[in-house]
């Protein structure tokens, strides 16, 4: 397999590679993790070139790739990279209120996903802290937009803003060798 598909992403294919053989135990082979490892760091490979890393044939990588995205076990998306976009985002950690009814939670998470301002929406294990990460252009348009969606919503009990400087790794790909100038 051609290494440089995975060393450009700055993680250690081998240590990669054991951790998720590890945690998918029997569910994903070799090939489904070589898929996932190329995929990650070059989604828009065709077959051809995804059969030639994997060393089999197109039809047999076709196969196997369409199978893990039919289970939907890997989203092959385009990823707005905000840093790189040179947008303002913040993470909003939300503390929903005591005693709301899970109906009405279910409906703020569905109105915050309809948001056009909300890039992601994390909803934690204790079912009473959300996190919504929003973009804008600036500062002062994010302020407001957040403001406008959470000030003075009985759901709400709270919420802390945590603007972002940079993220030099999402999705599981490190987004910007650190050691160069931008």
């Amino acid at each position: 397999m051609n290494d440089l598909k995975l060393e450009s992403t700055g993680i250690d294919k081998e240590e990669e590679y054991d951790f998720l053989k590890s945690i998918f135990d029997d569910s994903w082979d070799d090939m489904d993790i070589k898929i996932y490892q190329i995929l990650r760091n070059e989604g828009r490979i065709t077959d051809t070139e995804l059969a030639e890393e994997l060393g089999t044939s197109i039809t047999t990588a076709r196969r196997r790739r369409t199978k893990l995205q039919d289970n939907e076990y890997l989203l092959v998306v385009a990823q707005l990279n905000l840093q790189e976009t040179d947008m303002v985002y913040v993470d909003v950690l939300v503390e929903i209120s005591n005693n709301q009814e899970p109906k009405k939670i279910d409906e703020f998470i569905e109105e915050a996903i309809r948001n056009v301002r909300i890039f992601e929406v994390t909803q934690y294990v204790d079912n009473n802290q959300l996190m919504l990460r929003f973009f804008e252009e600036d500062l002062s348009s994010i302020n407001n937009h957040i403001n406008d969606f959470l000030m003075n919503r009985e759901i709400v009990k709270d919420y802390n803003l945590l603007p972002a400087a940079r993220s030099p790794k999402a999705w599981n790909r490190v987004l910007k060798d650190l050691n160069k100038e931008k």
